[in-house]
């Protein structure tokens, strides 16, 4: 039968809004009209740094005592209170408004809070200490000082205040401690029951950082929660290996239980850690801690855990060691002068005298660069073979090189991770897919400070293996060294640069495109949550990440050179990217899973050896041998390169997490291929190994296509208004909303809807008088015009929010209170006239089309919905469904890849009655990725009865993809 198909795409807009100059923005205030103005220092002016779609104003300033902090003015949201008459910079709140409240909220209104359509107001404050700076002996505390600054404060003791406050106004809060800081957050609502809630919840949450109570018997119920996050996440593959990485880096493989006064390897900084020859880096830390870490083998050792996690607190809590950032729908000066009265009384300095510190005032007060690279050489050249929780086949390899914190100008490891992740023709994923050994793979350091620290980061490409890839991870690793090789040679036989010089390095355009593409994204992103907001500014101001004041807001975003950092690249691929220098990690299911060598031991232990698991072929003292699945027709030679679990003996244990492996040292003849491998020159043949090819989906237009003209964009629509019209001698305001704009030539006019649902046409006297109003400086209520030549005049009453319908308030009393307050129904508003069009309509395919009036982008959104016959008749039908979207996602890989880099997604999925096909992002190059995509799906049409399936389904990729579904499905 022949699909019907139905499909809406979104168009830009007309006009951007223009941003404001930033060296005209306010942010410019002179402070000296308030009494804070000697109490900070004004920083770098970073509005100019602000993404083109971004109206918030900032302002970076230090507190007295040394705390930095980013002050953001959300003007969208302050506009929108002054619209609605809650915006007040003068008024006080006192904190006797919440006495006789009950903390837990208990009193307050039944009613739900409803989201009255204002963004929230946020802060977040960034301690520059995390679980890197945890004592050895106690692992874990940073952690557990971060959940212990939620009991309570001096100021206000009760159980969890802050947080019934928070839930009472409809706000959230949270905090998470990584390696080298802690960071705690919270949004409330910009206006409360009687009072300010931002200034109230940035009060309640300044005494975190000054007067904690740090004890109580909450303490327990605490460390409690601690211990559930661990079971949480004790059954995350990734977090496994993670810790397992941890635990093994050492010399002697593992981080030992310390005592108080055992220091052994920390805090002293001998040749041999400068070597990286260390017995304990803080890399080798059990950052989560649980039970174990904080209380039963502290007290073993005779460890007064409270009183070590007060002194941490004293040690590393002071000013200059943290970073704030507030953003609210206030003027910055006022933002200000709260953000002063609240931190000014939090001390500048360590309230105690750090062990291993002779000087006080340094920051960072803890040492961690002097410890260097992780990974000690005994775990390097070494294959970790691992038990997953879950079905999986991956296989990670992890090279440690220098800290990579202060190349943000050209970020020449994402270079290389760009490169060694692509996944277009000529890329490592694309020789290991037409072997049948890979789905997928990424390349880079990691974000969560494990792979990315002041001390190192760890480069890791991580691949999604097929089980042939599993028995043939030496191949699939010689596949990456030879492009590695490729690579060098290439960066050898350099470049010929702007001036007609041959340079060193890989090829210019490379870097342009890369850099073209991260001005755009940058330049056209969106905003996202107020939280991730703060949060994303505090972590950039961190101490350890390197970034200068003046770039907080995009050095993590942008290039800023014009040729990367070849020095840099060139050190990497030649020093550090070398088999000497990495360690592997391959999990798979095939040599069984956690769950199953569990059983295997009680079965063991119970003498049940004659009942086997579905995966297990045989269990041999605690020892399990897998299977191979009956679905893969494996040759004999790759069955005996699988690993025998029966010959390796019974694994290791990782403590913590509990997690089995078997460790071994790389053979030299393997380690030579790969050395051969990774010389500089092209791959042999059989490797078509290339660098990307260029890019053709690169935008390079972004004008917004213009409105039409009987429906064009004006500051009037979806304004609310009185119309006075003579009514015999007298003069009557009627209430009335502006729907609809038109250019009629010389007259442009407008469509007013009445409150008797009459819709009449008007001519705009004035036209030029309303050229001024823009996003930076919008139309306000009080606004007065006339029409139809000064026959009719009019007055704003209401204005829409950004991107909001019609108002439908009008300034009465007893007309708004009374609909406020429930007594009387609303307004009907008049009929939508954005509403998606049918342009296209026949027996087999509908087209809809709505241009964009609110995200003002130069962005496109394309969705496709295919219904087919007899879907629903069978298991079958619906399983075949599947696989084709799996089998035409997996084909499509190479040229969506290089369309994802360039922000343009897609997506290909099933449906409940056939199948959808999405494709969005810069509209320039849309439908051209579109039509790939519909090539594809329409090469299976028209081949009924036959058993070869289109050409651009490579051989050996059916099974690929039939693998990958049942493993989903287990």
């Amino acid at each position: 039968a022949t699909p019907t198909c139905a499909f809406m795409t979104m168009a830009p807009n007309m006009t951007a809004p223009n941003s404001k100059d930033p060296s005209k923005s306010s942010s410019k205030t002179n402070c000296a009209y308030h009494p804070f103005n000697n109490e900070v220092v004004i920083g770098p002016d970073i509005n100019s740094t602000r993404s083109h779609m971004d109206r918030k104003l900032y302002r970076y300033i230090t507190l007295k005592n040394g705390l930095k902090c980013v002050l953001i003015s959300d003007t969208v949201a302050m506009r929108q209170m002054k619209l609605e008459g809650i915006y007040d910079d003068d008024s006080d709140e006192e904190s006797s408004d919440d006495e006789g409240k009950d903390v837990d909220g208990d009193e307050s209104d039944d009613e739900d809070d409803e989201d009255d359509g204002l963004r929230k107001a946020a802060a977040a404050l960034l301690v520059n200490v995390g679980s890197y700076h945890d004592p050895p002996y106690l692992q874990g505390l940073s952690h557990f000082l971060e959940h212990m600054l939620f009991l309570g404060t001096e100021k206000y003791p009760a159980d969890n205040e802050y947080d019934a406050f928070l839930s009472r106004e409809g706000g959230t809060n949270n905090a998470y401690t990584e390696m080298e800081h802690t960071l705690y957050h919270f949004a409330i609502p910009q206006e409360g029951t009687g009072e300010k809630n931002i200034w109230k919840a940035l009060e309640m949450f300044s005494t975190f950082f000054k007067c904690p109570l740090l004890g109580g018997e909450q303490a327990h119920r605490e460390l409690n929660a601690v211990e559930s996050e661990f079971e949480m996440n004790k059954m995350d593959d990734d977090t496994r290996l993670q810790q397992l990485m941890c635990f093994s880096c050492g010399m002697d493989g593992e981080a030992k239980i310390m005592g108080r006064n055992d220091n052994s390897g920390y805090g002293k900084f001998g040749d041999s850690m400068q070597q990286s020859e260390n017995s304990f880096h803080p890399f080798a830390k059990f950052s989560w801690g649980n039970m174990q870490t904080l209380k039963v083998e502290p007290e073993a050792n005779g460890i007064d855990v409270m009183k070590e996690l007060k002194e941490y607190y004293h040690a590393h809590y002071f000013a200059r060691n943290m970073r704030l950032v507030v953003m609210a729908g206030y003027e910055l000066d006022e933002i200000q002068r709260r953000v002063v009265e609240c931190f000014r009384d939090v001390p500048a300095d360590p309230r105690i005298v750090i062990d291993n510190q002779s000087d006080p005032t340094l920051i960072p007060p803890t040492h961690l660069k002097p410890y260097q690279l992780p990974f000690h050489s005994t775990s390097l050249a070494s294959i970790y073979r691992i038990l997953p929780v879950r079905h999986c086949h991956s296989l990670t390899l992890t090279w440690q090189i220098p800290s990579i914190c202060q190349h943000w100008r050209t970020k020449p490891h994402d270079f290389i991770a760009h490169l060694m992740g692509h996944e277009a023709s000529g890329s490592i994923l694309s020789t290991l897919k037409k072997r049948g050994w890979a789905m997928g793979c990424s390349a880079g350091t990691g974000e969560d400070g494990l792979g990315d620290a002041s001390t190192h980061a760890l480069f890791t490409f991580h691949v999604s293996l097929s089980m042939r890839g599993v028995r043939c991870w030496e191949e699939v690793v010689k596949v990456v060294f030879c492009y590695i090789g490729m690579l060098r040679y290439h960066f050898q036989e350099g470049y010929v640069d702007g001036k007609g010089k041959k340079t060193e390095g890989l090829p210019q355009w490379i870097y342009d495109e890369l850099k073209s593409i991260a001005n755009v994204s940058y330049r056209y992103a969106d905003e996202g949550d107020v939280e991730e907001i703060v949060e994303e500014i505090a972590e950039n101001m961190a101490l350890w990440y390197g970034l200068p004041e003046e770039r907080v807001l995009d050095g993590d975003e942008l290039l800023f050179d014009d040729v990367v950092d070849n020095e840099t690249v060139k050190d990497l691929l030649f020093n550090y990217l070398t088999p000497q220098n990495l360690r592997v990690d391959l999990m798979s299911s095939l040599f069984g899973r956690e769950s199953n060598f569990d059983e295997a031991i009680k079965d063991q232990r119970k003498g049940n050896v004659g009942e086997k698991d579905e995966d297990c072929e045989d269990v041999d003292e605690g020892v399990i041998k897998p299977v191979h699945d009956h679905f893969e027709d494996d040759s004999e030679d790759e069955k005996e390169t699988a690993f025998d679990t029966g010959k390796a003996g019974p694994p290791s244990i990782e403590p913590r997490f509990g997690t089995h492996y078997w460790k071994e040292k790389i053979s030299t003849i393997i380690m030579q291929q790969w050395t051969d491998a990774s010389k500089a020159q092209l791959p042999p043949a059989g490797f078509p190994l290339d660098l990307p090819p260029k890019n053709p989906f690169v935008p390079s237009q972004f004008d917004l296509k213009p409105l039409p003209t009987d429906d064009a964009a004006h500051p009037l629509v979806h304004c609310s208004v009185k119309v006075c019209v003579c009514v015999g001698k007298k003069k009557a305001w009627f209430p009335a909303v502006v729907t609809q704009y038109k250019m009629d030539g010389v007259h442009p006019k407008v469509l007013i809807s009445y409150e008797d649902e009459d819709e009449k046409w008007h001519a705009l006297d004035s036209p030029g008088n309303y050229e001024k109003f823009n996003a930076e400086d919008p139309l306000e209520p009080g606004f007065e015009g006339s029409l139809d030549k000064a026959t009719f005049k009019f007055r704003v009453i209401g204005v829409p929010r950004e991107g909001e319908g019609a108002v439908l308030r009008y300034g009465d009393a007893d007309n708004d209170d009374d609909v406020e307050d429930g007594i009387a129904f609303p307004p009907i508003p008049p009929p939508s006239k954005n509403l998606p069009k049918l342009v296209y309509d026949n027996n087999s395919l509908k087209v809809w089309h709505l241009q964009d009036r609110k995200f003002k982008r130069p962005l496109g959104d394309l969705r496709i919905k295919v219904d087919c016959d007899g879907l629903n008749d069978s298991a079958l039908n619906q399983a075949c469904m599947n696989l084709f979207c799996r089998l035409c996602a997996d084909a499509l890989t190479e040229t969506c890849y290089l369309a994802s880099v360039c922000e343009l997604g897609s997506s290909l999925y099933t449906t409940e009655t056939g199948f959808g096909i999405r494709v969005h992002g810069f509209d320039h190059k849309l439908l051209e990725l579109a039509k790939e995509v519909l090539a594809l799906v329409m090469s299976f049409r028209g081949r009924e009865g036959r058993s070869d399936l289109p050409p651009a389904i490579k051989e050996g990729r059916f099974d690929a993809c039939m693998e990958s579904l049942l493993r989903t499905g287990r």
